[in-house]
């Protein structure tokens, strides 16, 4: 025999059957990771480049350590990344309490008179005096909604991705502002050498001048010659000139990475550059190599974000079962009575389950579902331009950095033979075999030549904290990474 109580669930079974008319059918992401394994970059090997976070320590450069903490402590850009981290941070916290049980303290009290028009159907005669009504409420109110399909589970993932995207963009800023420090300060340093050289030029050139003035005046040589020589001269002053400009535009640069004003760096002196076998050295660029961007991992972390948004909205086709509930006083004072709030008889307590089943939203949940996918279809792209920016900069970086280190080699085998050079012009002049000007020549050569080789060695400084900007910097991305 039938039970009686099965009519109850018929409702529940027609609610059920009808929820299919809210179908999230054809509405699916189209874009797809871009598989690594196409770029025919080289697997991972055991020994691979391993790069200090601090990389710039090992220059062993006390004044770029100090500016360089000065700079990371109270630069403006990596305070408004930190701040970001601290957002997502918040955002997370919100979608994890979305999905807790809500508990509220919730006390009122209503005074109403009656209206005349709204009682009359139900008393014979309105009273000669008015009728008011008080109403007193005071207890705890409980809600809680059953995460059954882990809606809301997909959304606490979703947020733990967008930290941990949050985390990797400020370690890129911190990146970036680190080589760019290194970058800048290096320009100066370069500059400040190259300064000292086209001093001592300046000084050859101008002993030059003289002593061609000299001949000149003595009929050795055509107004021609001197002139010559002293527009060298003053050619190398304005160089001078053009030095000092840029030295000062690189000390605003670094007082503004620091946040710090235009004269913050007057302080800086000149240090002896670098060996050019510091920093990073060349290595196969590798697949394990990419993964070393802070970049790639935030919008990795980004896809992985979105990808637990499409999970949600999805789930919101699905029914949901919630409970609410209150325990507490409640009273009613009509027409003269006037019960006590906090009595027994007062108690009052209720219990309140309910589904809810989508059925029609006029588009709505398809709606907010094809929002979805389209951004998790952004994302998947953004991530997969963000790998091809990587392999062209980590290959370029590092064919700039082979390619200056074979012209260092070349400008310091020539510097080295132009010092040969001058060392048999000064003795063959101590021996009074050529003249002081032929030895003034050769040394402006010298000095051309050691021009070209701190060129060299500045291009090679330079391109080795491009190649180490491009590989990641040392970054490692932390254990508790949310994994696509």
């Amino acid at each position: 025999m039938q039970s009686p109580h099965c009519w109850r669930l018929t409702p529940l079974f027609v609610v059920l059957f009808m929820a299919g008319c809210a179908s999230s059918d054809n509405i699916a992401p189209q874009s797809t990771l871009l598989d690594t394994q196409q770029l025919q970059l080289a697997q991972p090997k055991v020994s691979s480049l391993a790069i200090s976070t601090q990389w710039w320590r090992s220059l062993n450069d006390p004044q770029l350590d100090a500016l360089m903490t000065r700079t990371l402590q109270n630069s403006p850009s990596l305070k408004q990344a930190a701040a970001r981290v601290r957002e997502a941070q918040s955002v997370a916290g919100e979608a994890s309490a979305a999905n807790g049980p809500y508990l509220d303290l919730n006390g009122s009290s209503r005074r109403e008179r009656m209206s005349q028009n709204t009682l009359q159907p139900f008393i014979q005669s309105y009273p000669d005096k008015p009728l008011y009504e008080t109403t007193n409420d005071l207890g705890l109110n409980l809600s809680y909604e059953f995460d059954w399909w882990g809606k809301y589970r997909n959304q606490v993932n979703a947020a733990k991705a967008q930290i941990d995207s949050a985390r990797a963009e400020q370690a890129q800023a911190a990146l970036n502002l680190a080589s760019s420090v290194a970058s800048t300060y290096y320009q100066l340093q370069s500059n400040y050498a190259l300064q000292a050289v086209l001093q001592t030029e300046v000084d050859n050139n101008q002993h030059l001048a003289d002593l061609r003035k000299r001949q000149y005046e003595a009929g050795v040589y055509g107004v021609d010659i001197p002139q010559q020589t002293q527009a060298q001269a003053d050619s190398v002053k304005q160089q001078i000139l053009q030095l000092q400009s840029q030295i000062d535009q690189h000390k605003h640069q670094l007082a503004a990475l620091a946040g710090q004003g235009p004269d913050a760096m007057a302080y800086l002196k000149p240090v002896v550059l670098p060996a050019d076998n510091s920093l990073a050295a060349q290595h196969e660029l590798t697949l394990e190599l990419l993964g070393k961007r802070p970049d790639i991992v935030a919008q990795k972390q980004l896809v992985e974000s979105y990808s637990q948004q499409v999970k949600a909205a999805r789930k919101e086709f699905y029914p949901s079962l919630s409970i609410s509930g209150f325990a507490g006083f409640s009273t009613t004072n009509f027409q003269g009575t006037n019960p006590t709030l906090l009595e027994a008889a007062s108690k009052a307590w209720n219990v309140a389950p309910a589904i809810s089943m989508p059925i029609f939203h006029a588009g709505a949940l398809r709606s907010k579902l094809g929002e979805q996918s389209a951004l998790y279809d952004e994302a998947v792209e953004s991530y997969n331009q963000t790998i091809l920016n990587a392999v062209q900069e980590a290959a370029d970086a590092i064919t700039i950095a082979k390619s200056s280190g074979e012209q260092l080699q070349q400008a310091a085998s020539a510097e080295k033979s132009m010092q040969d050079v001058y060392r048999v012009a000064k003795a063959r002049y101590q021996a009074g075999v050529i003249g002081r000007d032929e030895l003034l020549v050769s040394q402006t050569q010298l000095l051309q030549q050691q021009q070209a080789e701190l060129n060299a060695r500045s291009n090679v400084l330079q391109a080795k904290i491009g190649l180490i900007r491009a590989l990641g910097g040392g970054y490692e991305a932390p254990a508790t990474e949310s994994k696509s």
